[in-house]
């Protein structure tokens, strides 16, 4: 019988500080740099997929069966608006403060880095990385012969704190998503992230 295989609080915390250490040798941008290739890597080592209809494709991604969920769970609340409950680098954050204290503040240069030169979206430097590979993995998906599109609306910190587009993206990505700035708002309180997801006409 396979054992299950646990996260290890010793490679979660080396990670980060990994990421730090190249931010100590490349500066903020290389730190950003090194995130978003990683994800980009990692997207492109998974394989691609085509569904019929986009309640084919929206039944996968909440069952966790496409690779747009391989590391989360998703929940959808319209027809292209979804949720993330829990941020998969929670644990690692959390592992990372119980262990070496408040996080380097070269993570929140890196974020704003990146919300200034990349896309306004990020709330840490794990949605660099997280964002990023979403963007790519959705390039890699069609649905009735069209490719997926992917927009973040919000993001939330460990610390609470949310990251939203500029207000004139906001009610675009909102009306498209089909939610109103209410709901976006209880969404982001008891979810860490809110996007669209959704195909051209």
């Amino acid at each position: 019988m396979a054992e299950n295989i646990e996260s290890n609080p010793f490679v979660d915390v080396s990670v980060y500080l990994f990421f730090e250490d190249i931010s100590d040798k490349q500066g903020v941008e290389g730190f950003t740099n090194y995130m978003v290739g990683q994800a980009q890597s990692l997207a492109k080592s998974v394989p691609e997929e085509e569904y019929e209809t986009w309640d084919d494709f929206a039944s996968a991604v909440v069952s966790g069966e496409s690779v747009f969920s391989s590391f989360e769970s998703i929940e959808q609340i319209s027809k292209c608006g979804f949720v993330t409950n829990i941020c998969p680098f929670s644990k690692a954050i959390r592992e990372y403060i119980k262990r070496i204290g408040n996080f380097n503040p070269v993570h929140i240069e890196a974020t704003d880095h990146f919300n200034h030169t990349i896309q306004p979206s990020a709330a840490h430097s794990a949605c660099m990385m997280h964002q990023t590979y979403r963007r790519e993995v959705a390039k890699r998906i069609t649905v009735g012969g069209k490719p997926l599109q992917y927009a973040q609306i919000g993001a939330k910190a460990y610390t609470g704190e949310i990251a939203l587009p500029p207000e004139s993206w906001k009610k675009v990505l909102l009306e498209k998503a089909g939610i109103s700035e209410t709901q976006g708002f209880m969404e982001m309180r008891e979810n860490s992230c809110l996007y669209l997801l959704y195909v051209e006409n």
